[in-house]
């Protein structure tokens, strides 16, 4: 690799030398069951048995202390589609108001926890708050999945099909693509 260039990048930019990540909306609910969300794109299965994902959310943010206090949350993984919901989910605080009614989204109950799906979303991992590890300005919550499911139209049976699920990729800051306009 003689003659390859390196450039120096800024710390608080590292993150984006991982990207790009796919984009989920990350749901909880509150005491009298109102759900909330967020968008994340730090997030990756850790275990298969039993299964785990995790999470990296501040815990400043409403969707956190929701998650502490009901013990479940739902990781849904959007496509392209769902852009305009992503951006705006995330620039405004479910404290203040109510993001699925703002939003025009709607949900899908849950199979075997407390916080439903987000419909149309590409997939759905229903989990219960497994453990929650410190890391600086966010805390990694690990879920256990107690129900999966994938929209028909983009899974193959193993795989997300990439010619019908037009997955939403996170870049770093605010720039998203999808798999296609990467190929």
């Amino acid at each position: 690799m003689q003659g390859v260039g390196y450039v120096e990048v800024e710390l608080r930019r590292h993150t984006r030398l991982l990207h790009p990540k796919l984009v989920a909306l990350i749901v909880s609910v509150d005491a009298s069951g109102r759900p909330n969300f967020m968008p994340a794109a730090w997030l990756t299965p850790v275990s298969v048995k039993p299964p785990l994902v995790a999470v990296a959310v501040a815990p400043e943010r409403y969707t956190y202390s929701l998650v502490k206090s009901s013990g479940v949350f739902t990781v849904n993984p959007v496509d392209a589609g769902m852009l305009r919901v992503v951006e705006e989910a995330g620039s405004v605080s479910g404290r203040d108001v109510d993001k699925a009614s703002s939003l025009g989204v709607r949900f899908l109950p849950a199979l075997r926890v407390g916080a439903p799906c987000i419909e149309g979303a590409l997939a759905c991992l229903e989990c219960r708050l497994w453990a929650e590890y410190p890391a600086g300005d966010h805390s990694i919550l690990v879920g256990e999945v107690q129900a999966a499911r994938a929209r028909r139209d983009a899974w193959s049976g193993a795989v997300y099909d990439l010619a019908k699920a037009r997955l939403l990729l996170h870049l770093g800051g605010d720039e998203y693509a999808t798999a296609s306009r990467l190929g």
